[in-house]
């Protein structure tokens, strides 16, 4: 019975002072809604990522120049130099390592990149580039909104042919069809053979080269002319999900042939994926725990508030107490109001988080949100919690006054 009353007067008094109330859970609203906006976001950017990884298959693998280690090997410690980075060496990977590939078991597909800068002359202005194959249509799987990609002949005969973005396009004639039309780089005529799709910001894939801008050129064009010779990337794709094994270890035998393990690295598809949401989890967590900084600012509030409650109810308490109540009827009541505060400013901050949340992709297109169950959870027992800490000792304050000088105060 006697919590019962305690629950009562607790309610009562937080009712009694609406605004007051309001402005003690105003900490602990903008807190949630923080933590929960900014692990939305960091959710909705690993869900992006995670799904244009995925959009390419299960059955890439990538070869890297250089010791490249995503994730630590069994034994070894997480604080290793070499976890997640580069063992420097030097790049030695070359085009005619991905010609030693193609064909070979378990392998459907080889391209490679090999980026540049050139002049375009046209918009008088230095153009990103980039060297590719016929495979790599395969592997990257472009949209073509006219014409063809560049095909096995043309990377033989290094021919001047060119597949532009559509930003490219518009820039150089203005968004129309212009396949078959030319265009200088170097002061030389490159003739338009495919126009890719527009590709959204936001669908960018992991090459992380907007393709909207791009122009492709054939990799032996651009490596006939080039001072350096070394390919920054090699894509390979299996045959099936069931074969990454088989063309894993055919890639393997292949390169070490050729290199020793040292100058270069096979990486699945898998393997990048699970780097990737390790990297993007940590980034996350550390946005919900900048946010969750301001629920403790709202802890304090609440017990700011506490403080002056208890100086302004010293008869109410003084009352209470005389008329049988004891310290823990008195702990359990002042608890309860700092509880209740946080458990509303936490549902207030929740319903506000997830509508800014669901709002702000059509404000932002170009920022993706996913609410996180667990971040739900985590924040409203982080709030509850807050609650509970920062109300004991107002709570014990109040407990602990002398009943006939509570009853004196006016």
């Amino acid at each position: 019975m006697r919590v019962q009353e305690s629950f009562r007067s607790s309610i009562k008094s937080l009712f009694h002072n609406k605004l007051r109330s309001f402005l003690t859970m105003l900490g602990i609203i903008i807190g949630i809604f923080s933590v929960i906006m900014l692990t939305s976001i960091g959710e909705g950017i690993k869900n992006q990522v995670t799904s244009q990884v995925e959009s390419l298959g299960a059955n890439l693998l990538y070869i890297f120049p250089g010791k490249v280690e995503l994730v630590p090997r069994r034994g070894q410690s997480k604080l290793g130099v070499r976890n997640g980075g580069f063992v420097e060496s030097k790049n030695t990977l070359t085009y005619n390592d991905v010609l030693a590939l193609k064909g070979k078991t378990g392998i459907s597909a080889v391209s490679c990149i090999f980026p540049g800068v050139d002049w375009l002359d046209d918009l008088k202005i230095f153009t990103s580039t980039t060297g590719v194959d016929e495979d790599d249509a395969i592997v990257t799987k472009f949209n073509l909104k006219y014409g063809r990609f560049i095909n096995k002949n043309e990377r033989v005969r290094k021919e001047r042919a060119a597949v532009i973005g559509d930003q490219a396009n518009k820039e150089l004639f203005k968004g129309k069809n212009s396949i078959g039309k030319t265009f200088k780089l170097n002061g030389k005529d490159y003739k338009v053979i495919g126009i890719l799709q527009y590709v959204k910001p936001e669908n960018l894939g992991p090459q992380g080269d907007d393709m909207n801008v791009k122009i492709y050129l054939p990799v032996t064009e651009m490596l006939d002319r080039a001072k350096q010779k070394n390919i920054s990337q090699i894509m390979v794709k299996a045959a099936s999900a069931q074969s990454v094994g088989t063309a894993e270890k055919t890639v393997r035998d292949i390169m070490l042939k050729r290199h020793r393990d040292i100058e270069f690295t096979v990486i699945k598809q898998q393997d990048m994926l699970t780097a990737i949401n390790n990297i993007l989890g940590i980034l996350t967590a550390g946005l919900g725990g900048i946010a969750a900084i301001s629920l403790l600012v709202g802890g304090i509030g609440i017990m700011n508030i506490m403080l002056v409650s208890v100086t302004e109810r010293t008869r109410e308490i003084g009352v209470r107490k005389a008329i049988g109540a004891n310290r823990r009827d008195i702990l359990i009541q002042f608890l309860i109001e700092a509880v209740f505060l946080s458990i509303i400013g936490g549902l207030l901050g929740l319903a506000a988080g997830i509508s800014g949340a669901r709002l702000l992709p059509s404000v932002f297109p170009m920022i993706h949100t996913a609410v996180s169950f667990t971040a739900v959870l985590i924040a409203l027992l982080f709030a509850l919690l807050v609650g509970v800490f920062f109300g004991v000792y107002p709570a014990r304050l109040a407990s602990k006054l002398d009943p006939i000088e509570a009853l004196r105060s006016e």
